[in-house]
């Protein structure tokens, strides 16, 4: 009865359960706890890695596009490819690729 809409009363509950289980329930419960508290770890894990590798590969690509971009400007303006190769770092390629 005192549990009921108290949060606190409630985990403590859940907790004299845990106490009272004999041994052998108790070690069923603890691997269990230590299972999912390794599985939510390695979720996290990942999605923090696919967080980054998104990240990285975003910069990546915005990086490119703004020497894409500046490479476009630069033979607008009339500059040869080998000086948009330079300030670019874009292979010739790349450049000769650009549309006006």
């Amino acid at each position: 009865m005192l549990a009921q809409g108290n949060p606190v009363m409630a985990k403590a509950n859940r907790v004299m359960d845990i106490f009272y289980l004999d041994e052998q329930e108790r070690k069923r419960y603890e691997a269990a706890w230590e299972y999912e508290s390794d599985r939510l770890s390695m979720i996290n894990e990942s999605e923090r890695k696919g967080l980054e590798r998104g990240l990285v590969e975003g910069e990546a690509r915005g990086s490119h596009q703004a020497k894409v971009e500046t490479a476009r400007i630069l033979k607008q303006l009339g500059d040869p490819v080998p000086k948009i190769m330079q300030a670019t770092g874009l292979s010739e390629e790349e450049v000769e690729k650009i549309n006006l």
